[in-house]
């Protein structure tokens, strides 16, 4: 079998080391230019996903030889940490959006899948997030996962992340007894917090509504 043939091209090289150092030269605590850079950011995401479109994934991952090949060029645009990031997140986009971007896929059409307000991806951390799955699970499953522990994850023929075969325990048995313990004396106190709550704004009710009849009574009388 041929080895594919691929090389990323210089100008989604270019593209990519703009962005960065665009990025690197914003303030983060600045909201302003956080939103540029996360625009900076994504812009860079949907060239790179458009470069990689037409390369085949062998069980959800690029061939050995290209994925060494594109982080090398990655670490001419960025740091080595960025550049794994890129190629990770790039390639989950890949299996994540395999129904709806074709062999010859635009950064245009990319921005399109990204910005549809069924994926909503305006952060390289949203990103992340959809294409593990993570952005699924609501705040409570996350934290009951947490606690209680969840399914481990392996991956399909297509390289997506299914329910794998082992459970992962959070809390330990002990630490789970602890956990029970302390949520039976917390919701027995908001419990009793809100009834006591519901109780003295009722009282204050019935006694502005008091206030009221006492004064129609004293005009009535002053008549």
């Amino acid at each position: 079998m041929a080895k594919m043939q691929f090389e990323l091209a210089s100008a989604t090289v270019d593209h990519i080391a703009k962005a960065e150092a665009v990025i690197s030269g914003l303030k983060a605590d600045n909201k302003a230019n956080n939103e540029i850079a996360n625009a900076q950011k994504m812009s860079a995401y949907h060239e790179l996903i458009a470069s990689l479109s037409g390369v085949k994934l062998v069980k959800g991952k690029l061939p050995r030889a290209i994925s060494k090949q594109v982080k090398e060029a990655l670490l001419g645009a960025c740091k080595e940490a960025t550049a794994k990031r890129y190629l990770e997140n790039s390639v989950g986009a890949l299996r994540f959006f395999s129904d709806e971007l074709s062999s010859q896929a635009t950064p245009s059409l990319v921005k399109e899948l990204f910005d549809d307000p069924r994926n909503d991806i305006q952060s390289e951390n949203k990103l992340a997030k959809i294409v593990s799955g993570e952005a699924e699970k609501s705040k409570a499953q996350r934290l009951a996962e947490a606690v209680v522990g969840k399914w481990s994850t392996k991956k399909d023929d297509a390289g997506k992340s299914v329910q794998g075969d082992v459970f992962k325990d959070g809390l330990s048995d002990d630490e789970l007894d602890d956990f029970q313990n302390a949520m039976r004396e917390l919701m027995a106190a908001r419990e009793a917090y809100r009834n006591t709550k519901a109780a003295k704004e009722a009282e204050a009710a019935a006694a502005e509504e008091n206030g009221g009849v006492d004064a129609v009574v004293a005009a009535f009388l002053d008549e």
